[in-house]
């Protein structure tokens, strides 16, 4: 038997009117990775440790959507659970929320007895640990495989250096700028297409550690990533992103990559070259004509 569904005609006007934009904001986004650690031992199901992970899973969301940013812990050793999360800069606090929330769920499904882990998703990504990890800088890299790193660039040596040069500034600017809560995004122009970015660290790190966690970072992403259409790497401390497109809310500031050392000189030489011969032959006709004219002169 078919049902039929019944909508309400307020909601469809509600959903017909709302920027298509401000929907994108609302979604969850695409899960990334999942890293279970299984060199830290594992928990006994129903035991203390799981209780106060299902209490640490249920608080990050909320506690998180605040600001972006935060942490926690439930619990009394040797059952104490350490967590933290963190939303892409340019979320609102529903969509934060929303990420968090999916991303909780599933790092406990996924990582069932597991008493460390962690998992990224486009928008959000959270860890938990038997251990404080709270204002510990710990590199732990991963490249995610999406389909937009599949397409290639035509000029891959070009666009690695005017990619490393927008990626490095933001990577400066994420960590010592206070004002962007180690959050940055920019862009810059490749021939007709324009590059977009972003880096971003934990804010329980110091601003070197988020600047050496971004220059690691950076060197995978050039690595796997300098001749493709789009590049991520995530860490538990940073994650830096590219795209040919605008991916995130945010403003960013567009940067022009400077010309290269000694480009001016050899623009130089280069019409030396072209212009002596011309010069030399214009000179060489003017001597003819005057010698002609003078030679003319004497013969009257």
């Amino acid at each position: 038997m078919i049902r039929k569904t019944t909508i309400d005609a307020p909601l469809v006007i509600f959903l017909l009117i709302i920027p298509f934009p401000v929907l994108s904001t609302l979604t969850v986004a695409e899960h990334l990775d999942t890293y279970c650690s299984n060199n830290t031992g594992n928990y006994t199901l129903n035991s203390p440790f799981e209780n106060n992970l299902k209490l640490l899973l249920q608080t990050l969301p909320s506690i998180t959507s605040l600001t972006g940013f935060n942490y926690t812990s439930v619990g009394e050793f040797p059952a104490k659970v350490y967590g933290q999360a963190l939303c892409r800069g340019d979320v609102n606090s529903s969509a934060c929320q929303a990420c968090v929330e999916k991303a909780s769920q599933e790092i406990f499904d996924d990582c069932a007895s597991f008493k460390d882990a962690i998992i990224w998703y486009e928008l959000c990504q959270v860890h938990y640990s038997f251990q404080n990890m709270t204002s510990l800088y710990v590199y732990t890299g991963k490249y995610p495989d999406w389909d937009s790193q599949e397409n290639f660039v035509s000029d891959p040596v070009h666009f690695s250096d005017v990619l490393m040069y927008l990626m490095t500034n933001l990577s400066n600017e994420a960590a010592f700028n206070p004002s962007k809560l180690m959050f940055a995004t920019g862009e810059i122009k490749f021939r007709r297409e324009t590059v977009y970015g972003h880096s971003q660290c934990t804010r329980d790190i110091i601003a070197d550690d988020c600047q050496t966690c971004l220059k690691t970072a950076l060197a995978e992403l050039e690595g796997c990533c300098s001749s493709r259409q789009g590049g991520i790497i995530v860490s538990r401390n940073c994650n830096v992103r590219f795209e040919l497109y605008k991916y995130y809310n945010a403003s960013s500031y567009l940067l022009t990559y400077p010309n290269p050392k000694g480009s001016n000189w050899k623009v130089g030489i280069v019409a030396f070259v072209v212009c002596t011969p011309i010069v030399v032959l214009v000179i060489v006709i003017g001597f003819c004509i005057v010698w002609k004219l003078q030679k003319r002169r004497q013969q009257r």
